[in-house]
Order: C-alpha cells, then structure tokens, then sequence
C-alpha cells in the first residue's frame, strides 16, 4: 500500500500550519477551520507573501498602511512551490527543478495558454465531437470551422450548484433544443450535454466581464486546454421516468375516454 504523503507545516510566530496547496490555505494545525487565504489574506509579491497576522485576536488582511508595514505582526510566507515542492510538481505536471525556477502563478496558471488569450485567442470547447469558439461578449458559442450554427449561452441553463450549463442537444443539427413535456418516445439523436459555466469556459474573459482583478481570479479557475462537454445519453437522465409516467397517463385518459362513450345498456330489440 502506498504510504500517504506527509504535508509540509509553516510556523507562524509558534502556530503551526499546514499547507494546503489543493486550497492554497494555511491550516491551522490544533485547529483546521483557521485558515489563512494566500489569494485572500495574503500579498502575493512574487518571490514570497506579505500579510498582516496577529495570532492573538485572528486579525488577517493584506491591505498594510505605515503601521502595519512596521509592525512585528506583518509577516513574510514563503512561496507554495517553496513550502511544498513535491506537491506542487505534482498537482500541476512540473519536475521539482522545474518550478524552483517559477512562481506560484507561473506554476498553477499555464503560461502559454495564457499568453495567447492575452493576445486574442478565444478558447475551444468540443461538443459531441465538434469544436465552437467561446466568446462571452457576445454571450455565444460559434462553430470553430463553419462559424455556423451558433449556440446562444442565453439558451442554456445553470444546473442548481452554479457550476455548469446544461440543455438538451442534437447533435446532427447542432441545435440547442426544447423538450416536448408530453413527449412517449425517445427524440432521436438528442443528448443531454453539461458545459462549465463561464469560470470554466473563459476565466480571462470573465474577469473582464465582471471587473474581477484577474490574477486572483486565474489562481482559482486556472485557464483549461482541454474544454470538453459531457455528452450524456437521455436513457441516463429524467426522460425514461417522464415518458414512462405520459404512457401511463395516456392509456388512464384513453380508458376513461372508452368507458364514457361505452353505451351503459345494450339496446333491447
């Protein structure tokens, strides 16, 4: 069995720490709900964080004036890639060498897809085997080779956490579609597809889009490369249940219907 990898400790002026790189948090050791933010609590300089800490009352905060910059409560915490090597190389596909000679931001957010965001380039996400240029300005997704068709966000829904877009496909007409409530049979070539919602989708152009400053956001929602639908069958959703349930309710309506019209006594000749 494989032995489970000990998590480096940060002390802070004799409170031990865990690092957390998954969250990028500070844990407080004797007492995990205490965590310290380098995205939130923290300055990221570059080389290291800055930050304000008083461990005696639980004041946390980046924002130094004059006071706070002089005083022995403004600390210096080192970087991720430094407190913990191995996990970081690990977590985001770097040798140990490698990230020595990077930053956290460089290590977590990928430089290159970043660089060509920056210059224009609109992300890709493939559909059920096609690829559409994500643009949120304009609040669609156009077909990366024909520019046509083009799926509206606005047709979209958000599933109840916030976290993707989902809506009902078909997948030969590259359309959106509505689902016919009534419906007794499988649609054909209609899939259910989830896609991220826009954190996922376009990080940069959701920090423009909001006025969210842009490195904090990228250190949350780092850029992906690889944007891709779950394409999921209908017989794995609602479907089967609702048109299982309209059958039922159909041959009820088509029953009553026959006995209203069946003659209560035959006729006497």
């Amino acid at each position: 069995m494989k032995n489970l990898r000990q998590v480096p400790v940060f002390t802070i002026k004799g409170t031990s720490f865990l690092v957390d790189i998954d969250q990028q948090v500070l844990r407080q050791t004797n007492k995990l709900d205490n965590e310290i933010s380098f995205i939130d609590d923290m300055k990221d300089m570059g080389t290291h964080y800055e930050m304000y800490y008083d461990g005696m009352t639980g004041i946390k905060h980046h924002e130094a004036d004059q006071d706070d910059a002089l005083s022995e409560n403004w600390i210096k915490v080192p970087l991720m890639v430094e407190l913990d090597p191995e996990g970081m190389a690990a977590k985001y596909g770097f040798t140990t060498d490698q990230i020595k000679r990077k930053t956290d931001f460089e290590v977590i957010v990928d430089q290159d897809a970043l660089g060509r965001r920056l210059a224009g380039e609109l992300p890709k996400i493939n559909i059920a085997g096609e690829l559409f240029v994500v643009d949120l300005r304009l609040q669609e997704l156009r077909h990366a080779h024909n520019f046509h068709p083009v799926l509206s966000l606005k047709s979209f829904d958000l599933t109840p956490d916030g976290w993707k877009y989902e809506a009902y496909y078909h997948p030969v007409l590259k359309q959106v579609v509505e689902i016919d409530w009534k419906l007794t049979e499988f649609p054909d070539h209609v899939v259910r597809i989830h896609l991220p919602n826009e954190l996922g989708l376009d990080p940069v152009g959701t920090a423009r889009r909001y006025g969210i400053e842009e490195r904090a956001l990228l250190r949350r929602h780092p850029i992906s490369q690889d944007l891709k639908a779950d394409v999921i069958p209908l017989s794995e959703t609602h479907i089967p249940a609702l048109i299982q349930h309209n059958r039922n309710q159909l041959q009820q309506e088509h029953q009553e219907t026959a006995r209203r019209i069946r003659p209560k006594q035959r006729p006497q000749f």
